[in-house]
């Protein structure tokens, strides 16, 4: 509205409405007598009355404009706040449903063995080159998490608990290289133990080095834990031989995880078996 009242065209309404009034009230002045000034003024008021009724409206129109430019606003935002809760529902839904999914999960491991116990914790810390060997959970030794309990996601093997303080505690998992794991091939029962690199790690998979060459592994086979070494229960599954590479003395399985460390958000932890 500022800004209107500065424009030119502003200043003519002015203007004109001030002649207006000077002639309204000559007009006035000689009402009745007829004479020529007053049929003189009547012809030059008369334009300047239809201009001045013309910006009138103009000067209406604007009003209205405000009135409605205030409203759409007040309807935008209205709908703004709509989308936003929208949006938080739909937040909702999707957490509920990955949460249904994990208990789900929980529960089918937790029939077939009825005599585990399982703590859930949820990761809020990975190691900063984003490798996924290490992460950080918001669980500890209060809710009866100790060293060496070994950490799932479903039946698939994610790592170990090497630190357990209060209310958090430390995994690392089975792409970082100071964890070792027996396995055995699920088709052949050939045995072997996970190492790891740096450069496996960056790449996500594992080894099995230092097979004999005649040991039965081949690409595809499953790897599952042989439960020798006392920290974790046989067959939970570790992962799938991607290739094998021959070397001068011996051979290595090359293998894909089964848990996917990039999506993990939450796991559970075998406290008893």
């Amino acid at each position: 509205m500022k800004k209107f009242l500065k424009t030119a065209s502003a200043r003519t309404f002015a203007l004109l409405f001030a002649a207006l009034t000077l002639g309204s009230l000559l007009s006035l002045g000689l009402r009745g007598r007829g004479s020529p000034i007053t049929s003189a003024a009547g012809l030059i008021l008369s334009p300047l009355q239809g201009i001045s009724a013309s910006f009138l409206r103009s000067f209406q129109g604007i009003g209205r404009y405000f009135k409605s430019s205030a409203a759409l606003q007040e309807e935008l935002a209205r709908r703004d706040a709509e989308i936003a809760s929208l949006r938080e529902r739909m937040v909702d839904y999707h957490k509920a449903l990955k949460e249904n999914e994990f208990l789900n999960e929980f529960l089918e491991i937790k029939r077939e063995n009825a005599d585990y116990k399982f703590a859930k914790a949820t990761i809020i810390g990975t190691d900063p080159a984003g490798h996924y060997t290490t992460y950080t959970l918001n669980r500890g030794s209060f809710s009866g998490i100790k060293v060496n309990d070994p950490v799932l996601i479903n039946k698939y093997l994610v790592g170990v608990i090497t630190k357990a303080e209060l209310t958090s505690s430390t995994v690392e998992t089975i792409l970082n290289p100071n964890t070792k794991v027996s396995v055995y091939n699920t088709a052949s029962g050939a045995m072997g133990v996970t190492d790891n690199t740096v450069a496996w790690a960056k790449e996500g998979h594992i080894i099995v080095p230092q097979l004999e060459r005649s040991t039965f592994i081949d690409a595809g086979d499953l790897l599952a834990t042989s439960g020798l070494g006392g920290i974790y229960p046989k067959d939970l599954i570790v992962g799938t031989v991607r290739e094998i590479l021959d070397e001068p003395v011996s051979a290595t399985a090359v293998v894909t995880p089964a848990a996917d460390f990039k999506k993990l958000t939450d796991v559970i932890i075998l406290i008893d078996w």
